[in-house]
């Protein structure tokens, strides 16, 4: 599918540039206590940007760090051009590049591409999930004992709290817990069966839009609902062979 083709080399292109982005200084647009915006965010969104009207001019665009968003009617991509930012200033080699295709609230195509591991995640609507071109599939896994979960921590004080309260719950009940600082690879992570599932609240839509198509495509469930119109998202994607008793 051409469009799953294009967010594939775009994001391939931005993790070649975040890869030579380790021999930089990196330059700290601004910090806040939960969250780090680096110049490098903006520079490789522009650069994402920039590729993406080359090939779809008519398009609309809705980054992290900015973007008019679609009219009705009009496909959008939907762009986190460093998911994991604060990972990636402190050295942990772990964030990625995500990119979604959208059309009236549906996504149609999406790529993760982690330039660490250098692994290209990608799906399409009714065309599966991949890693690196071999299919992925969801977690066989049905026992919620031999179970991996992510919990992602979200910016706000009502957020962390829950956050904490669903690690109380089910911190003896699974295998084991991981909050690892991308939702973008998480969900990758549910889709190609290395975790069971990934649970946020309070995430962002280019946080997600790739990756919930994935699991999807992957044979797997999605669940997300608005916290406020137009705001932050409470997410639970799994292999959905587990039951998930709290959430």
């Amino acid at each position: 599918m051409v469009l799953r083709g294009t967010c594939e080399r775009v994001a391939l292109h931005a993790g070649d540039t975040l890869r030579k982005a380790k021999a930089e200084v990196l330059r700290v647009d601004s910090a806040e206590q939960h969250d780090i915006k680096l110049e490098l965010d903006r520079r490789v969104q522009e650069q994402i940007r920039s590729e993406i009207s080359q090939a779809c001019p008519e398009d609309g665009f809705l980054g992290e760090e900015g973007g008019e968003g679609a009219k009705p009617g009009q496909r959008e991509w939907v762009v986190d051009p460093i998911d994991g930012t604060v990972n990636l200033y402190h050295g942990i080699p772990h964030y990625a590049v995500s990119i979604a295709c959208r059309l009236d609230g549906q996504t149609l195509a999406g790529a993760i591409y982690d330039p660490n591991r250098d692994e290209m995640f990608s799906a399409h609507r009714g065309g599966g999930s991949t890693c690196n071109g071999t299919a992925i599939q969801v977690s066989q896994r049905r026992v919620l004992a031999e179970a991996i979960l992510a919990l992602g921590f979200s910016k706000g004080k009502k957020t962390i709290e829950k956050c904490l309260s669903l690690y109380q719950h089910y911190g003896d009940k699974v295998r084991k817990l991981r909050a690892m600082g991308s939702a973008a690879l998480d969900l990758a992570y549910v889709a190609s069966g290395r975790l069971d599932a990934y649970i946020e609240q309070g995430v962002s839509l280019w946080d997600v839009a790739a990756g919930a198509l994935m699991v999807e495509e992957a044979g797997g469930k999605v669940r997300m609902s608005w916290m406020e119109p137009g705001g932050k998202i409470h997410l639970v994607a799994s292999s959905g062979r587990i039951d998930l008793d709290l959430v």
